[in-house]
């Protein structure tokens, strides 16, 4: 039997942890909070005494405020007992990633807290940029795509029954083509329902073993870096993302050993991540970091060039946000090809479908009005 102190332990497993945010922060808003902080820091105002500021002036929806609010409340709790800004903020993975505590904890070292804030704000907007510029290339095609395969899906259960019901009225013998359409809209009236549910759930099998295992992200990273069009547009925003969070961490004067392992995890590239001890073992071995990334081929040549020239001239930092630029500029020019192409070809290939079936279901009228 269970004694009273071991179910009182019991629920405070159960119990969520307070220092753990249910709720993800969006990047815009922790942007924003980001270049806030910074403000205040540079105004001289107290770092507690900011915390109730900046929750005060929180922007988001409501749930966000909410969320920001009673993150800002436990940082102030742990603040006041006294433990270290970077560890306090390591409590809340879910909205502070590593790139965020490794330039606090530098910010804390150096006493240079307000500029490096500023330049963490900088680099969340530059990413909450690079992920709009994907987003918005995928946006149209996917909205296209969907309404096709709504009209698509209206014409095989709904009108070409009624067409089916015609022609075994008018007993002729239809065409080949009007046959295969028959037995397709078939099989969708029979299992488009059971073939969508399996579907749905393995997407969000997909996508929850996306977050959570290594080896599915890897896979999926992989499957989509050969894509014709997606693939280089995929890998030059994971290298960008990489060269940008690595230019601030270099800069903040944290060393080239510690700073690989926040860039790849901000990066969000499983390959990347899986990369970075490799990078680490080649650098401790004494190579440099040029000489180890030319070994990988996830790193596009712009960026090993800058890396080569940064590292020769000691200013790698800053090279490696001229690559970023670089590689952003890129990122641009493959989107507008992406959307160049995307449109044309996504209008002749479903206007061909559509038009085939609607041919497919008009010949056997027309046949028949030629016997006539």
């Amino acid at each position: 039997m269970s004694t009273p102190a071991a179910m009182a332990r019991a629920l405070e497993r159960r119990r969520p942890s307070a220092q753990v945010s249910l709720h993800r922060i969006p990047a815009k808003t922790l942007s924003v909070f980001t270049r806030q902080w910074s403000s205040l820091m540079s105004a001289g105002i107290p770092l507690v005494q900011a915390f109730q500021l900046l929750g005060q002036s929180a922007v988001g929806s409501r749930q966000t405020r909410k969320t920001l609010g009673q993150i800002l409340q436990q940082l102030q709790q742990d603040v006041s007992a006294g433990s270290a800004l970077h560890i306090a903020f390591q409590k809340h993975p879910r909205t502070f990633n590593s790139l965020y505590c490794s330039l606090l904890q530098a910010g804390e070292s150096a006493g240079i807290l307000d500029t490096l804030l500023l330049r963490l704000a900088n680099t969340l907007e530059a990413h909450a940029q690079l992920k709009a510029k994907v987003q918005h290339a995928l946006i149209y095609p996917a909205c296209i795509l969907l309404v096709a395969c709504s009209v698509l899906t209206v014409i095989l259960i709904w009108v070409v029954p009624q067409f089916e019901a015609v022609f075994q009225s008018m007993g002729a013998a239809l065409p080949q083509a009007t046959q295969q359409l028959i037995h397709v809209s078939r099989w969708i009236s029979q299992w488009g329902l059971p073939c969508l549910a399996l579907l749905t759930c393995a997407a969000i099998g997909l996508h929850r073993g996306h977050r959570q295992s290594m080896a599915v992200r890897l896979g999926w990273e992989s499957a989509t870096s050969t894509l014709p069009l997606m693939g280089p547009l995929m890998q030059s925003h994971r290298a960008a993302k990489w060269a940008l969070t690595l230019s601030a961490l270099l800069e903040a004067g944290i060393p080239i050993s510690e700073a690989l392992q926040p860039a790849a995890a901000a990066s969000g590239s499983a390959q990347l991540q899986a990369q970075t001890a490799k990078l680490m073992q080649h650098i401790q071995e004494g190579s440099s970091l040029n000489v180890a990334m030319s070994k990988s081929k996830l790193f596009p040549p712009v960026l090993l060039q800058m890396c080569a020239i940064g590292e020769e001239t000691g200013s790698l930092a800053a090279l490696l946000e001229k690559a970023a630029q670089l590689l952003m500029a890129d990122l641009n020019q493959h989107i507008a090809q992406l959307t160049t192409l995307l449109e044309p070809l996504l209008m002749v290939f479903l206007g061909g479908v559509i038009g085939g079936m609607m041919v497919a279901l008009y010949l056997p009228i027309f046949n028949l009005g030629q016997v006539f």
